[in-house]
């Protein structure tokens, strides 16, 4: 897939545990230019997006080995109340919708994650 898009100024976070799944997002954002970064858990996203004040956007799995996506959220926001998280994961139930806008996601992608949805959601909090 090929879309007109240069975002080389911005880092986009795939927090992400399986391997499969991290790679076909960043297989579907690399025609972006966008610096892609990566954490399998989410005490670990947590970390990188303190570090990383230029990270612009993060892709959020929920259920997550350790900290989960939920709570790594809620950490995230407390510190980088302006920094998009849209939450993306197989549990798409109303419920699950609404814990992750409580936590402070933004936004929400079904998994399978079609490629025009992500980046349709991507462009319109960069």
């Amino acid at each position: 897939m090929e879309w007109d898009i240069n975002w080389e100024d911005k880092a986009i976070l795939i927090v992400e545990d399986d391997q499969v799944n991290f790679s076909y997002m960043d297989v579907l954002l690399r025609p972006t230019r966008a610096r892609i970064l990566h954490a399998k858990e989410g005490e670990e996203a947590v970390k990188l997006c303190l570090a990383n004040p230029d990270i612009n956007l993060v892709l959020m799995d929920i259920r997550l080995p350790g900290m989960n996506g939920l709570d790594a959220t809620r950490h995230i926001v407390m510190n980088r109340q302006s920094l998009p998280v849209i939450a993306q994961t197989a549990y798409a139930e109303p419920e699950d919708q609404r814990a992750a806008y409580d936590a402070g996601c933004r936004d929400f992608l079904a998994k399978p994650i079609r490629a025009n949805d992500m980046i349709d959601m991507i462009r319109k909090y960069l």
